[in-house]
């Protein structure tokens, strides 16, 4: 008798429960300076995709920085044509870009879903003289 209470209960918990509330990781994001060996170790990443407009921002531990926001994006492709507007980043210490040298980002992954790709981006920063640093990663957004 135990073992068939046990065994409602188990249904009526497994029915009772609701999706609703869980959490689901829409966006992923993996970046690092090329001269690094480690990627950089990012807290919360957020990211949108709708009406062909790419959307993402990420923040590190240690007050790091990352923005990427790009339109329109219709089929897979290499973007070029890029400024400061479209990719930053900031490491949260001394390096802070006021532009962007050159670079591309790759969209290797577009649907009515999901819009991904790659970067490799020259940055520089004119924070305590003038240093150009490359970043690269990878990304992922889906829409909720």
């Amino acid at each position: 008798m135990n073992k068939l209470l046990g065994m409602l209960w188990l249904c009526l918990c497994c029915i009772a429960c609701q999706t609703d509330n869980i959490i689901k990781p829409y966006s992923y994001l993996n970046i690092k300076f090329i001269e690094d060996e480690d990627y950089i170790m990012l807290e919360r990443i957020e990211g949108s995709w709708e009406n062909e407009k790419a959307h993402l921002e990420a923040f590190g531990y240690k007050n790091e920085h990352f923005h990427l926001d790009l339109s329109p994006i219709t089929v897979e492709g290499r973007f070029t044509d890029l400024s400061i507007n479209n990719i930053y980043f900031n490491d949260g210490a001394d390096f802070t870009p006021s532009r962007l040298d050159s670079g591309f980002i790759e969209i290797s992954n577009v649907n009515a879903t999901q819009v991904g790709g790659s970067f490799r981006v020259v940055l520089e920063n004119h924070f305590n003289g003038i240093q150009q640093r490359t970043l690269e990663g990878k990304f992922l957004i889906n829409i909720h």
